[in-house]
């Protein structure tokens, strides 16, 4: 059975994370860092050599196999927001994140991208993406906006559980 996965993170993610190489399309990466999944120097690397391409949901799926390969782990598309704001409001623990995408149309052009969306211990719900440096509150319209508007949502889903999860971060 699937679970929405669900990663610690601390104050000290956020002010450690260190982007040295910034590419257009890094932004898989940058949420691997900021869950402690990838150490800055080997995202640094990671962006020099897909950076300017991006990651599929395919290869996200490989990545934390490749890191917790007892467990499944799936990119589930959804087409309503409304799943995603549920989940956040109800079930997402304070100190957590998400893993999430969109995919929308922009001039013509699908365009996908990946962010984090956490809870704090104060329980608002923040957006976290590094790649447009926005970690706003998602209830303030112009923070919203950001991912409003996608025809499709992801949401990274494991068979682990929390405490198998934790046990991937600390390695």
């Amino acid at each position: 059975m699937y679970n929405i996965a669900q990663f610690f993170i601390s104050n000290e993610n956020i002010t450690n994370f260190k982007r040295d190489v910034k590419k257009p399309r890094d932004c898989v990466i940058n949420a691997l860092e900021l869950i402690g999944i990838l150490q800055s120097s080997y995202a640094d690397i990671m962006r020099i050599a897909v950076g300017d391409y991006g990651l599929d949901t395919s290869q996200i799926e490989q990545i934390f196999y490749y890191v917790q390969s007892n467990f499944r782990w799936k990119f589930v598309r959804y087409t309503n927001i409304d799943t995603l704001v549920q989940f956040c409001l109800q079930t997402l623990q304070p100190s957590h994140v998400i893993f999430c995408g969109y995919s929308m149309i922009v001039n013509g052009t699908i365009f996908k991208h990946v962010f984090l969306i956490g809870k704090t211990n104060q329980l608002e719900i923040k957006y976290m993406d590094p790649q447009i440096n926005a970690f706003c509150n998602l209830d303030e319209i112009n923070c919203y906006n950001n991912i409003g508007g996608a025809q499709e949502y992801y949401i990274l889903q494991t068979t682990a559980d929390s405490h198998q999860i934790q046990q991937m971060q600390d390695l």
